[in-house]
């Protein structure tokens, strides 16, 4: 198994490849290197098995739009898409609302609904109850929205995201050290409704988190504690949510899971993430006794733009490693 983190602008594009398989969750909002990766699929005579938009927000969709607009001009051929789970506003409300520059992305999400309907492609709802699909060894299990939080969500249709994150990029992480409490915490609908994955393949276990907001993480969380009975729930691999934005994580969270590897997707060109205040609350609050962290980024000029120092990476113990592929990175 292969999961690539593709350069996709501001957002998310993640390509899950094992054996002949591939699934697709969200596009970005620069879709270059997946389209790129769409045509090496193609020529292997190869198809799409499962597309996810985790949430309809700009920087996850427009490279969804940009890739169906293809298919539906027949550049690769009938049936190239075989499932796709969209929890779109349409499919919740059963409308569309009047279309508005501060909706969430209300409009995109019309458009590729109806690229999916000339397509004649269904497209199918998701949250924490939809069963885990498998690809065979490789499986796929949906941990989150909550259904009740999608019939919200459709109640209050001109909610939309908004962003107060400040830039700390030229702060040290020590003076950084008096910021990094959990009294600003992402609360938004939109995000608390982006699927969330856990990805499981040849030993590995891997978190594709979206955007989700820390609330509904954390019962994830607890969730899945109370499953394994353990007091610690581990993971090879997280993605962090909403692109490293310390909003979307909290102390509580952080305690409870084992995981040394994470995920920064985001060119670093949107809200100023990621925050530099996101990656300490992991070094300071992670349990762990002499494990390094390892961050890693799909775009370098986002690992730059953090300014940490050599000095700041011994003291805290944890390393940064930029894309690894001309594309992203991959995993």
């Amino acid at each position: 198994m292969s999961i690539k983190f593709l350069k996709a602008g501001s957002g998310d594009s993640i390509l899950i490849q094992h054996k002949k398989y591939n699934v697709l969750i969200d596009g970005g909002n620069d879709s270059n290197y997946l389209l790129s990766e769409i045509d090496k699929i193609y020529s292997k005579n190869e198809s799409i098995d499962l597309l996810v938009i985790t949430h309809h927000d700009d920087d996850h969709i427009r490279g969804i739009i940009n890739f169906v607009k293809l298919v539906v001009e027949g550049n690769y051929g009938v049936g190239f898409i075989k499932k796709v789970f969209f929890n779109s506003p349409k499919m919740i409300m059963g409308t569309v609302p009047i279309p508005n520059e501060k909706l969430l992305s209300y409009t995109q999400s019309f458009e590729l609904e109806k690229l999916f309907i000339k397509l004649n492609l269904n497209w199918e709802l998701c949250d924490e109850d939809t069963k885990s699909i498998s690809f065979e060894d490789l499986k796929i299990d949906f941990l989150s929205p909550v259904a009740e939080d999608l019939k919200l969500y459709a109640s209050k249709a001109g909610e939309h995201l908004s962003s107060m994150s400040r830039c700390d990029w030229t702060s040290t992480m020590s003076e950084l050290e008096k910021y990094i409490d959990d009294e600003n915490q992402d609360i938004s609908l939109p995000n608390r409704c982006s699927i969330v994955l856990s990805v499981e393949c040849e030993l590995q276990r891997i978190l594709l988190t979206g955007d989700v907001t820390p609330d509904r993480l954390e019962l994830i969380v607890l969730k899945l504690l109370k499953e394994k009975g353990t007091d610690s729930i581990f993971f090879d691999y997280i993605k962090l949510p909403h692109h490293g934005s310390y909003r979307s994580l909290n102390r509580s969270i952080v305690e409870k899971i084992k995981c040394y590897n994470y995920i920064i997707s985001t060119n670093s060109k949107k809200h100023y993430l990621p925050n530099k205040r996101a990656l300490l609350k992991l070094v300071k609050f992670l349990r762990r006794d002499r494990e390094k962290i390892q961050f890693l980024f799909n775009y370098d000029d986002a690992l730059q733009n953090l300014k940490i120092t050599e000095k700041e990476k011994d003291l805290y113990n944890f390393k940064l490693t930029p894309n690894n592929r001309d594309y992203g990175v991959v995993i």
